[in-house]
């Protein structure tokens, strides 16, 4: 692994259009250095290489792996985005599903029952952001340096178990009236 950090440097080297010279001041060291290092007559040390990586934008390994290490470690970090790509979708999906559920509902509704429920949404979502609380004649409540104050949500201020509990209660005296 270490018998590749020369060929590696004086490939991103070479890439990258950068000389000797250049890329020991970058690395902070002499020139003759950075010929050693690629010759493999002499190893970095651990700052030199890490100047050396940041200069390059890669990682260390890339700098120590033979290709086929550095491949191996390309295709893990691949295959992680993957997965973690592939948990998001299993946990969005359902959550699709449901909106295409919703959408096959929706292709009955007029245009103005449409802009209704648009509507009632929007108001329900302002339940759930950031506001701003303001006085009767509008204007925004402030702290001592004149900032406005922000609160998180509304959300937090309903009385949701009550809210449950009048549902459940109207919900049965629906299927009271119903059966009778």
């Amino acid at each position: 692994m270490i018998e590749n950090i020369g060929r590696n440097i004086k490939r991103l080297r070479e890439r990258h259009h950068v000389t000797q010279e250049d890329l020991a001041n970058v690395a902070e060291v002499q020139r003759d250095t950075i010929s050693k290092i690629e010759q493999n007559k002499r190893n970095p040390s651990f700052d030199t290489l890490d100047r050396i990586a940041r200069f390059f934008n890669v990682a260390p390994v890339d700098l120590l792996g033979s290709p086929t290490e550095q491949e191996i470690h390309n295709t893990t970090a691949i295959l992680d985005r993957i997965d973690t790509t592939l948990d998001r979708i299993e946990e969005y999906l359902p959550k699709l599903e449901r909106l295409e559920q919703l959408m096959w509902k929706m292709q009955d509704f007029s245009p103005r029952q449409i802009d209704h429920l648009a509507d009632e949404l929007t108001e329900i979502f302002k339940y759930f952001e950031p506001y701003t609380p303001v006085d009767e004649d509008g204007v925004p409540d402030t702290d001592r340096n004149d900032r406005q104050i922000v609160k998180q949500s509304r959300y937090r201020d309903l009385p949701v178990k009550e809210i449950d509990k009048l549902y459940k209660q109207i919900q049965e005296i629906k299927s009271f009236h119903s059966d009778h």
